[in-house]
């Protein structure tokens, strides 16, 4: 789209949700429309603000705006990487811009390599999507809450070893609540709500993603409150994945809250043999190895919900990494106490952990202890935590080139508060791995993925909590969970265990089909030049008879050596 005669031009993925307010704003700074798109408020507001439009805006973005005038190219992606924005730059410093690396497969000079180094974090630490570099060598993006802005005629001067020089435009805002516990429960049910209202604005049929766990509940119960104020008369729509084994089943929980508020629920059960029929079509549309069968299970998700003509689907992705849902909070909260010597507290929390989420002592201070020792000690027990690791007796190092094995070294965050910890997890790991699951899986269905829990004020107000607001009483996510008093069924409320989609792996791989996953495995020991050694076969059949417990590393080869083969990378 073209904007202010034809000056400023824009390619764009995403939705700016706060849209139609800024259209009022830029209409007051005597800008004018020729659309009802949120495309073109994006080129106005750039016109008005230039790289501060960025701030205004709130959604999910990813786009380049190229100026005639000025000759100046504008890349830009939203705060927390909910859209992805990846680049490439040739030999004769040409820069390419994709929302996937597929797309560069189309470029006549393109030669897809392995970057070796980010596919041994792959291999050994189920890691990726850490840093701004890719498994493909040569390729990558822009992080997340950055922007890279030049003059076309001045690109030769701002790359540097193939890579762009970016800005980073956002970090959450400090400013620590000074109000009571149930002053931030309030305000963050209200923060809460309203993102749930702007995230349901469209002209196309919305649907949820119910899990059955508290995050998903809890969208979809908002959801179905905003459209019984609005009188609406069609029923929400819910996709789900469940198992057919009780204990990967999670059907039950997600039917307490269809009971509770009635929804037009549809349910979807994934068998083993769709891994392999499906898995280079995966692999294609993930453009690199996923890690867990949780990304299979979403695809799912989103192919029934396109069967069902749903064109858009909220879920409850992005809550965990803030809100502390892997305990992650609980050494930080636990840290806190022992600082200030209040033992009384201390021991309160830990009977209440123990009791709630049935904590045992060795979790308890395995949570703890990194806040206690020095950092010349962890940077030890991380060299030692490579020494111990089994995918290492499978891997051949010498078959790549790399500098670091540690994944976590290129990131600045010292784990000593629960600031450090959200920034980690929101910024770094897990949670741009999962929003790229997210995105693959939607846009191979040609719907959009909305995730209500990444309003940055959202965000930002709970980052900005001290942590006894958020891991309190024994619970996680306490401040959720109080805010959807009411909301949610009691039993979701309260829920001690936590699923999500998952997959019975252990006995997919063990008993229903073990002669199948090793011979992809043997398939992908060939496809991964050398990469993976043949002792990965001994250690799988070890597995599969009982005699070591059951490993995921499996997994991920069979994954890796499918990449290889389906992107070419083989030599």
């Amino acid at each position: 789209m073209s904007y202010d005669n034809e000056r400023f031009w824009i390619t764009f993925n995403g939705e700016i949700y706060n849209y139609q307010e800024l259209r009022q704003e830029l209409k007051g700074l005597g800008c004018s429309f020729s659309t009802q798109t949120d495309t073109e408020v994006i080129l106005a507001a750039y016109k008005i603000w230039g790289e501060k439009c960025l701030d205004r805006f709130m959604g999910m973005w990813a786009f380049v705006i190229y100026d005639r005038h000025t000759q100046e190219v504008f890349a830009a992606r939203d705060r927390y990487g909910i859209k992805p924005l990846y680049y490439y730059v040739d030999l004769n410093n040409d820069v390419y811009f994709a929302s996937e690396i597929k797309q560069f497969t189309q470029i006549p000079s393109w030669k897809a390599q392995v970057n070796g180094e980010k596919a041994l974090h792959y291999l050994i630490y189920s890691t990726t999507d850490h840093t701004d570099e890719t498994m493909f060598s040569g390729v990558f993006h822009i992080p997340s809450g950055c922007y890279f802005k030049s003059k076309v005629s001045e690109l030769s001067t701002v790359i540097s070893n193939n890579k762009l020089r970016w800005v980073k435009w956002y970090a959450p805002k400090e400013d620590t609540f000074k109000g009571s516990k149930s002053d931030a429960v309030q305000c963050f049910r209200e923060l809460l709500v309203n993102s749930v209202n702007l995230h349901l604005r469209s002209d196309v049929p919305i649907g949820s993603a119910l899990s059955g766990g508290l995050d998903s509940s809890a969208i979809v119960c908002i959801v179905n409150e905003s459209l019984r104020q609005q009188s609406a008369t069609d029923l929400q729509k819910t996709f789900s994945s469940c198992s057919i084994y009780d204990k990967f089943d999670e059907r039950p929980w997600m039917e307490k809250v269809v009971e509770k508020i009635g929804v037009d629920a549809h349910y979807i059960y994934p068998k083993v043999e769709d891994v392999f029929t499906q898995l280079d079509h995966l692999i294609w549309h993930h453009d690199v190895p996923y890690d867990s069968q949780s990304a299979f299970l979403g695809y799912h998700v989103f192919q029934l919900a396109k069967e069902n003509k749903v064109k858009v689907l909220l879920n409850g992705q992005g809550a965990d990494e803030y809100l502390g849902g892997y305990s992650q909070f609980v050494g930080p909260l636990m840290w806190q106490y022992i600082k200030h010597l209040k033992f009384m507290g201390l021991a309160n929390e830990i009977q209440k952990g123990r009791s709630f989420h049935n904590y045992s002592y060795s979790f308890l201070f395995n949570a703890t202890k990194g806040y206690l020792v020095p950092r010349w000690l962890k940077s030890w027990g991380a060299n030692h935590q490579i020494v111990s690791n089994p995918a290492l007796k499978d891997i051949n190092l010498s078959a790549v080139s790399f500098n670091n094995l540690r994944p976590y070294d290129c990131i600045p965050e010292q784990l000593e508060s629960l600031k450090s910890v959200s920034r980690l997890y929101t910024f770094y790991t897990p949670l741009a791995r999962y929003l790229r699951w997210e995105d693959r899986n939607s846009m191979a269905h040609s719907i959009e993925a909305r995730v209500p829990f990444l309003d940055h004020r959202l965000v930002e107000f709970t980052y900005n909590l001290p942590v006894n607001y958020i891991q309190a009483e024994g619970q996680t996510k306490w401040i959720l969970r109080e805010a959807m008093k009411g909301v949610l069924p009691e039993s979701i409320r309260l829920r001690k265990d936590k699923k999500g989609f998952v997959t019975p792996e252990e006995i997919w791989m063990k008993k229903e089909n073990p002669i199948v996953f090793r011979k992809k495995l043997e398939e992908s020991i060939e496809n991964s030049n050398g990469l993976i050694k043949n002792d990965a076969l001994l250690g799988f059949d070890k597995m599969v008879s009982g005699d070591i417990p059951f490993d995921k590393r499996f997994w991920r080869y069979i994954l890796f050596g499918a990449w290889m083969r389906r992107f070419n990378l083989i030599n």
